[in-house]
């Protein structure tokens, strides 16, 4: 059986890589662009932000 010291390596590299690629593809595409609409007055809303 395999130990999971040795498995430590694999384990982290294809988290990294899970994590690298899906923020890629949340970035890339378009899929959650109408998830948070546009501010009415959005001027006068980084003005009062600021």
């Amino acid at each position: 059986m395999t130990g999971l010291i040795m498995l430590w390596l694999p384990i982290i590299l294809s988290a990294v890589i899970v994590f690298v690629v899906s923020s890629i593809i949340h970035m890339a595409l378009p899929w959650h662009k109408s998830d948070y609409p546009k501010v009415p007055n959005e001027d006068q809303v980084r003005n009062a932000l600021r």
